[in-house]
């Protein structure tokens, strides 16, 4: 082994850099990558209340379903973890609606819940639905 071009501390001298690995364009990709993902992502709003959901046979999952309104037993309605009056719920609905037009419309009820209550809310967001409304169950094996 040569020692022409070396150091006391045993690196070359002679092009220096031939060790040293640039990180910038990698650091670029990275933050482009999570600026898509950011931008790209869809953040689910939670209803904010502890559910018994009724059990299910049969279940199809419910592609896009980011709006979520919730029953609970004593027939309060709860959306983004407020309750809400029935008459707010067509309101907020239509804003969900404006924020993602893609998105489905999801009532998770509890078994208690008064069915009444259900049937309104139903008919409430019934005019913006495009395709079926969704129903939170559990699942039973």
């Amino acid at each position: 082994m040569s020692r022409r071009g070396l150091s006391a501390g045993g690196r070359a001298q002679e092009g220096g850099d031939q060790g040293d690995i640039d990180l910038t364009p990698m650091l670029d990709v990275v933050f482009i990558m999570l600026i898509f993902f950011i931008v790209a992502s869809t953040f689910v709003k939670e209803p904010g209340v502890d559910l018994t959901k009724s059990a299910a046979d049969t279940t199809a999952p419910c592609l896009q379903g980011t709006i979520i309104f919730a029953v609970d037993s004593m027939g309060k309605i709860h959306y983004n973890k407020e309750k809400i009056p029935l008459d707010h719920a067509y309101r907020l609905a239509e804003a969900a609606k404006s924020e993602t037009p893609k998105a489905r419309f999801v009532i998770q009820a509890d078994q208690e819940a008064p069915t009444l209550v259900v049937s309104e809310l139903y008919d409430v967001v019934k005019p913006l639905m495009e395709g079926t409304l969704c129903y939170s169950t559990d699942f039973r094996e």
